[in-house]
């Protein structure tokens, strides 16, 4: 395969990155090839060094989707994230996919009680207004207290979930690692 083969194939893979990025990923593999011709290779040998611009796409997407995440922990940087580490390892799919897919919908499960609990007081007015205001005492103070439970249980909500996100983020370096055959610590 020569350099312009390379190059091509190498930015087809790369298309889902934005332009801008795009481009410094690809300038680096061009000083690669510049580099190594200056050194007397020739165009065949460098591309062997460099190996399959394929799962060299693969690697520059993670490592450029872990940027992404690190920069701010948005849920669609998030995802992508997850998903891109996810697709480089059929053994995260198999073992890990279901276990994850899990835990969020556990946390969502939370949220939605702890929104619930925090809205009772008002369910509990329009409750009385339809229905008489017999027992609206004891609803009422039943539904206060539950949106003081809500209260509390949305704030421990934030914090595990940004514990949660430290947790993926590190365990999405630990797999780029591994998948490149770093040392692990």
């Amino acid at each position: 395969m020569k350099r312009n083969e390379f190059m091509k194939k190498l930015e087809a893979y790369l298309a889902k990155v934005p332009q801008h990025d795009r481009k410094d990923m690809l300038y680096d593999f061009d000083e690669h090839f510049t580099v190594g011709i200056e050194n007397g290779k020739t165009e065949e040998e460098v591309v062997e060094e460099l190996g399959d611009p394929h799962l060299i796409a693969k690697d520059l997407i993670a490592d450029y989707q872990m940027i992404r995440a690190e920069k701010g922990p948005s849920v669609p940087n998030t995802s992508r994230m997850v998903f891109a580490t996810i697709g480089l390892s059929f053994f995260n799919l198999v073992f890990l996919l279901g276990p994850v897919i899990g835990l969020i919908g556990v946390y969502f499960s939370l949220c939605v009680t702890a929104f619930s609990f925090t809205v009772s007081p008002l369910l509990a007015v329009l409750w009385g207004i339809f229905t008489g205001f017999e027992d609206f005492m004891i609803q009422f103070f039943m539904s206060v207290t539950l949106c003081g439970i809500g209260i509390l249980l949305s704030i421990a909500i934030i914090h595990i979930g940004k514990f949660s996100y430290k947790i993926m983020l590190r365990y999405a370096k630990f797999n780029i690692k591994v998948m490149k055959g770093g040392k692990i610590s």
